[in-house]
């Protein structure tokens, strides 16, 4: 058998890939790409079936085409900002039970604007009211 003969670079090559191939093993993702390569026709045939989720990849299209033209210094600031909005929805999601929500009128929500945590959600949502309304008010 003949010696195998690498340059200083093709070996270099090969521990890069070798540490993405570990990188890929210890996140699950090596895993699913062997799947999706076993599996992959009859996994396409699935998907192609199922009405619910061509419908999910058209909206999500959708969506991406707005990403695509965000311009690239606001980049940053938005995902900042998605993360931490987020973060707050997933928090309060948790410590909010829908069917233990009362019932509010006019009077009951006159007296939530008392809360200092209202009134920080409800500075919040009208800042992205206003900010909303400008950008629609620029198209």
């Amino acid at each position: 058998m003949s010696e195998l003969k690498l340059t200083p670079e093709e070996v270099a090559a090969v521990r890069e890939l070798v540490e993405v191939a570990v990188a890929l093993k210890k996140g699950g993702t090596l895993g699913l790409l062997k799947s999706f390569t076993e599996n992959g026709d009859r996994l396409l045939e699935t998907i192609s079936e199922e009405k619910a989720l061509l419908r999910l990849a058209a909206i999500g299209n959708s969506a991406l085409e707005p990403v695509r033209e965000i311009e690239a210094e606001k980049v940053n600031d938005i995902s900042m900002n998605v993360e931490e909005l987020v973060n707050a929805l997933l928090r309060a999601l948790a410590e909010t039970n829908p069917k233990d929500a009362p019932k509010v009128g006019m009077t009951g929500a006159i007296g939530y604007l008392r809360d200092e945590d209202v009134q920080k959600g409800l500075g919040f949502l009208l800042t992205l009211a206003k900010n909303l309304g400008r950008v629609l008010n620029e198209k």
